[in-house]
C-alpha cells in the first residue's frame, strides 16, 4: 500500500515550530522527504521528496508554498542554499546540478558535465563555487556565477559526497573505492589520500575548524583524520556498517549511526566511546546527537512516537542558528530536535493510505 506524506515542519525566526499539511495538488509524489535545508535567515525551507523531479520552497513564517523548482528530468537527490540564501543548488539523477534564484525560483544555470547521477552539490563559504559528486566521473568544481566548469577531481570509484571546509580552501571527497581524498579547492591539486577503510566510504566531513575529518564506511568503522598530515588519529568501531558520522558544533564529539540500529557518541580528541543509544529496531541511515529510532506500530500510522526512521533517517540538518535540527525518515515522519537539550521537541508521523479523507491538517506550538 502506498502512503503520502501530508506535512512538513518549519522553524520560524521567532522560534515557533509548525507542522503543516502540504497544499492540495503539491507535487510531492508518494514517498518520503529525503532532503530538507534552511536558508541563512531561517525564512525559507527547501524540501525534496524521494523519487521526485521537483523541489518545493516554503516560507518558514507563513507556511506558504512559494514555488516549485521544475526542470530536472529525473529524481532530485539533494538541495541546499548558499551562505547568503540567495541561491539554491539541486543535484539529480539526470546527471546535472541546477542553480536557482531563491527569491523567484527561476533557473539560473544548469551544470552539465557529469555522465551519471550527481549524488551531492555544495557551495563554498562565499557562494562563489559549487562542488558536485557523481557516481561516475569524479567530482567537479563550478563557478556559481557563470555555471562554468572549473576543474574535475578524478576518481576511480563512485563519489558519494564532496564538501568544502569552512574557509572554502579545501574539498574532501568520499568514494566507493574505499579512499577519501583532500583537495586544494583553488588549484584542484590532490593534497592527501586517506587510506585505511576496506570498502565503500559513504561520507566525509570536516570539523568546524577544518583541522580534522571524520569518515563513515561500510566496513563498520568511522575514522578520524588529521587534515594537515593526512594521518589516521582514531578508528571508531561501529559494525556492521557505519552510514554516517558527524562532528558536533564545537568539534569535541562525534556521533555515528550504524546499520546495527544503534547510535554511538565518541570523544573526538581521544576516540573514546562516550555513550551507546539503544532501542532501535531498524537500520539507521544517518544520525545526529541523541537521535533515537523506535519501531512504529504496524497499523496506527498517526501514533506519536519517539525517534525517526523505519529504516533510517533520510535527512538531518541544523537551522542557521544551530538551535534546532530537523530530520526526516523512511517511516514518513519528520522530527524537530532541540540541540541544547538534545531532546526531540515533537514526534510526528504524518502519513496515511491514499484515498483516506481524514487528514491531519495542522499542529501549532511555541
Amino acid at each position: 500500500m502506498k502512503y503520502v506524506l501530508l506535512t512538513f515542519l518549519t522553524i520560524s525566526v521567532l522560534g515557533s515550530i509548525r507542522a503543516q499539511q502540504l497544499p492540495k495538488g503539491t507535487p510531492v509524489g508518494s514517498k518520503w522527504v529525503i532532503s530538507v535545508a534552511f536558508n541563512a535567515k531561517d525564512s525559507q525551507i527547501v524540501t525534496v521528496f524521494k523519487d521526485n523531479k521537483t523541489a518545493n520552497v516554503w516560507d518558514a513564517q507563513t507556511d506558504k508554498l512559494l514555488y516549485t523548482l521544475r526542470g530536472h528530468t529525473n529524481s532530485i537527490i539533494s538541495a541546499s542554499y548558499n551562505a547568503t540564501g540567495s541561491q539554491i543548488v539541486t543535484s539529480s539523477s539526470d546527471s546535472t546540478a541546477r542553480i536557482w534564484d531563491a527569491r523567484t525560483g527561476e533557473l539560473i544555470h544548469t551544470l552539465q558535465g557529469h555522465n551519471s547521477s550527481v549524488n551531492s552539490a555544495a557551495y563554498n563559504n562565499t557562494g562563489s563555487q559549487i562542488v558536485t559528486a557523481s557516481t561516475r566521473g569524479g567530482a567537479k568544481i563550478w563557478d556559481a556565477s557563470t555555471g562554468a566548469l572549473l576543474k574535475t577531481l578524478e576518481h576511480k570509484g563512485s563519489v558519494r559526497s564532496a564538501q568544502y571546509n569552512t574557509t572554502g580552501t579545501q574539498i574532501v571527497t568520499a568514494s566507493a573505492d574505499s579512499k577519501t581524498r583532500i583537495w586544494d579547492a583553488r588549484s584542484g591539486e590532490l593534497l592527501h589520500t586517506l587510506e585505511g577503510h576496506t570498502t565503500w566510504v559513504e561520507s566525509a566531513v570536516y570539523n568546524a575548524t577544518g583541522s580534522q575529518i571524520v569518515t563513515a564506511s561500510w566496513d563498520g568503522t568511522a575514522k578520524v583524520w588529521d587534515v594537515e598530515t593526512g594521518k589516521l588519529l582514531h578508528s571508531l568501531r561501529h559494525p556492521p556498517q557505519v552510514n554516517s558520522a558527524h562532528f558536533n558544533a564545537t568539534g569535541n564529539q562525534i556521533v555515528t549511526a550504524s546499520r546495527n540500529s544503534t547510535v554511538k557518541i565518541w570523544d573526538a580528541f581521544t576516540g573514546k566511546l562516550l555513550k551507546v543509544l539503544r532501542g532501535h529496531y531498524f537500520e539507521i541511515e544517518s544520525g545526529v546527537n541523541n537521535v533515537k529510532v523506535i519501531r512504529p506500530p504496524r497499523r496506527n500510522y498517526t501514533h506519536l512516537m519517539r525517534g525517526s526512521g523505519r529504516r533510517g533517517i533520510i535527512s538531518a540538518t541544523y537551522n542557521a542558528k544551530g538551535n534546532y535540527i530537523i530530520s526526516t525518515g523512511t517511516d514518513f515522519r519528520t522530527i524537530i530536535w532541540d540541540v541544547q537539550t538534545r531532546k526531540p521537541l515533537i514526534f510526528l508521523y504524518f502519513c496515511q493510505p491514499i484515498g483516506r479523507e481524514d487528514k491531519i491538517n495542522r499542529i501549532d506550538f511555541n
